[in-house]
């Protein structure tokens, strides 16, 4: 499958501050690199790849940031709930910052042409009924087809 190589735009301008008070404000301790990746997560419009977020982060002042590092920044931000993570049927995990806009669960959209993933907030799922005793945590939903640009693109040659 193609992978688009368009940038994807940022979804706002999030200072350094602004991510740092948000996980100060989920009791963590504040690193550098926590800041970036979270600050990064923040800005991006939908949710990223570890390779795109690498990407995103060599691009940017922060340089280049260790592939483990980075990885181990990720989990630890889903684990405390200020990030998720998505997966498609291209097995690729993607991340996303949970956002007050957000904060409800909702599905994804993932174009199986050119891999991009979109939130889709607007379309809420109900909760599946839970046998007794049962607690749900998250739900994931995604949804796979064709994105508008994709559909637009002329057919590959052969």
């Amino acid at each position: 499958m193609a992978r688009s190589s368009l940038p994807y735009p940022l979804a706002a301008t999030v200072s350094d501050t602004d991510a740092a008070q948000r996980l100060r404000a989920a009791g963590q301790r504040v690193t550098r690199l926590r800041v970036v990746v979270f600050k990064t997560l923040l800005e991006a419009e939908q949710p990223l790849s570890h390779p795109e977020l690498q990407q995103r982060l060599e691009a940017s002042e922060t340089g280049g940031v260790d592939r483990v590092s980075l990885y181990r920044n990720l989990e630890w931000l889903v684990q405390i709930g200020l990030a998720h993570r998505i997966t498609a049927d291209d097995r690729v995990w993607r991340f996303s910052a949970r956002r007050e806009e957000l904060a409800t669960q909702h599905p994804h959209f993932h174009c199986v042409s050119c891999g991009r993933v979109i939130c889709l907030p607007e379309s809420s799922v109900p909760a599946p009924r839970l046998p007794a005793d049962y607690s749900m945590i998250e739900m994931e939903l995604v949804v796979n087809g064709v994105c508008a640009h994709c559909g637009k693109a002329p057919p590959p040659k052969n």
